[in-house]
């Protein structure tokens, strides 16, 4: 009897271990997203000024702001959130990436979110692994470094402009 209960208990565990993964770490903007919600009380404007910097400073020179929101309140939907796109990644290799893998367009140039959810401002952007992964044939050793390098900067930019601030 007491080796039926303990693999039932076992069971339930193993049971409630993979509910917990499936609800809280494999969901599709976890797999698919890297997302930060700034600390402290930078506001919307001033956290993509900040981004903006940042990337250009990492060599992740900044090709345009779209200012998402701007356009949505002004076609009449006016309690939409500040939400503004930056496309980035604007490197010397994109041309020649870009002319051998086309639809490598969905990383190159990065797309990186800023907007605001609950009060707070968050910044989002594509996780790379999976067009690495499934496409490391098409892309070559030289553009699968290249695109992880360029990603890795990405994400300490965009760490760095999510931490705390000090005052």
């Amino acid at each position: 009897m007491r080796a039926i209960l303990f693999l039932l208990g076992g069971l339930l565990a193993v049971l409630a271990f993979m509910f917990y993964v499936r609800t809280n770490l494999i969901t599709p903007e976890k797999m698919f997203f890297f997302t930060l919600e700034v600390q402290g009380k930078k506001k919307h404007d001033e956290v993509v000024k900040e981004l903006v910097e940042k990337l250009n400073q990492k060599g992740l020179k900044v090709i345009r702001t779209l200012p998402m929101s701007k356009v949505i309140h002004e076609r009449g939907m006016k309690d939409f959130p500040n939400y503004t796109t930056v496309l980035a990644c604007d490197i010397p290799e994109k041309k020649e990436l870009l002319r051998k893998v086309p639809f490598m367009s969905v990383l190159i140039p990065c797309s990186i979110a800023v907007y605001e959810k609950n009060g707070k401002t968050t910044i989002t952007a594509p996780k790379e692994i999976l067009f690495i992964k499934d496409y490391s044939k098409e892309l070559g050793d030289k553009y699968v470094q290249l695109i992880a390098d360029v990603y890795q900067k990405l994400r300490i930019a965009v760490a760095e402009v999510a931490e705390e601030e000090l005052n």
